[in-house]
């Protein structure tokens, strides 16, 4: 037998309590660090709150954007039917719907900023597809009309939907009678049932100002960024919570002083979350100037990756200081924290071009044909999402 001694040099990485402390803070939902303030401010004597005017206006979620009794009870009921840790995955799916109901980001894209599976995700948007109005949630007008399909439902309507869109759309009834061996006559009725009973989307209220509803239920959605104007930012929870260490306990025994090192610790805490979600603010003040001042309709090209290079962190702490989060716009209106980030402006610019220099109505599938032939291969609802935010009107209306 012989003995020998190896040594061997490598990086470690080593995750220190301070570290996952601050992380599970920073991606906590604002309603979560409401609630660990009002509990720390009654468990521990040595902290109290500031009454300093603080926590007033619009940074203190004073002006009530109303999320509208239909979207409250959206992530009421659906947060009923996934596990609790699952609720601010429901928050952010509802988030990300606009006014047509139809889900703006997809699942990938919504577990990458959240930090999760794609598997809660698609379970949580899952659960708000089953208790909101029928069609709510789609990522497009194909899975719209889908989930409004109900058993009764005549078995051609869901082949026609499910397959055969486009010639529908062309009334191309012979080809689709052809492709599921049935007559013209079937599908000129299954036309009508379409045109009937199925809507392309469905409206949803997301909030105005003022408020339309007097609900006394409604949900306050209140910003956790607001750009006072377009190079100006304001943390709302800031303004909410103005603690300090009470002057009772600055000078005092041993119990005294454990009180004090622990209001000290979470006072602190609680200003490295803002500081760091300052930080991103600006960041992206520096980038989104003309998109904040209101001369153009959609963000300038921008990565989670280019904010935590601007900022001097890791990305995934970019991605907790946004995730589930809330901007209030200078022109007033809320969006979620998600729509500043795009990887690219190239494809919804070429979307654009194509639209401006059709010949006659193009679909969303057949931009979506003619852009894989080019360096812009995007998927169809990629289409309807790019066509959506530069304000252009559908095949239909166009």
């Amino acid at each position: 037998m012989e003995l020998a001694l190896e040594g061997r040099v490598g990086l470690r990485v080593e995750l220190r309590p301070q570290i996952v402390a601050f992380a599970e803070l920073l991606q906590l939902p604002a309603v979560g660090v409401d609630e660990l303030v009002e509990r720390e401010l009654g468990d521990n004597p040595a902290i109290e709150r500031v009454d300093d005017g603080a926590g007033r206006g619009p940074a203190a979620g004073v002006t009530e954007w109303v999320d509208g009794g239909e979207v409250g009870a959206l992530r009421a009921e659906a947060g009923l039917l996934v596990p609790a840790a699952d609720g601010a995955i429901v928050e952010y799916v509802v988030g990300c719907l606009d006014q047509r109901g139809r889900l703006t980001s997809t699942t990938t894209e919504i577990a990458g900023c959240l930090g999760v599976s794609t598997t809660r995700v698609v379970s949580a948007l899952a659960a708000v597809q089953k208790v909101g109005p029928p069609g709510i949630g789609a990522r497009d007008l194909r899975e719209c009309l889908l989930l409004q399909i109900e058993d009764w439902t005549p078995t051609v309507v869901r082949a026609v939907v499910d397959r055969h869109l486009e010639d529908l759309a062309g009334r191309r009834f012979d080809r689709i009678a052809n492709a599921l061996g049935t007559s013209a006559a079937e599908i000129q009725t299954a036309a009508d049932f379409i045109k009937e009973q199925l809507v392309p989307f469905v409206a949803l209220d997301l909030g105005c100002w003022p408020p339309r509803t007097t609900n006394a239920r409604a949900e306050v959605l209140r910003p956790d960024y607001v750009f006072a104007d377009e190079f100006t930012i304001e943390i709302a929870e800031e303004a909410r919570h103005s603690l300090a260490i009470s002057w009772s306990y600055r000078t005092g025994g041993a119990e005294a002083q454990e009180w004090l090192a622990r209001a000290r610790l979470f006072i602190s805490r609680l200003h490295q979350r803002w500081q760091t979600m300052r930080a991103v603010g600006e960041a992206i003040v520096d980038n989104q100037k003309v998109f904040l001042a209101g001369r153009s309709g959609c963000p300038a090209p921008l990565t989670r990756a280019d904010v935590a290079r601007t900022v001097g962190v890791h990305e995934s702490t970019v991605s907790r200081a946004v995730s589930a989060r809330w901007a209030q716009l200078p022109s007033g209106r809320l969006t979620p924290m998600a729509d500043f980030f795009c990887t690219s402006a190239e494809p919804r610019d070429a979307v654009r071009d194509l639209i401006a220099h059709e010949a006659q109505p193009l679909s969303d599938g057949e931009i979506a044909r003619l852009l894989s032939t080019t360096a812009h291969p995007i998927a169809r609802r990629t289409v309807a999402k790019y066509r959506a935010q530069l304000g252009i009107a559908a095949q239909s209306r166009r």
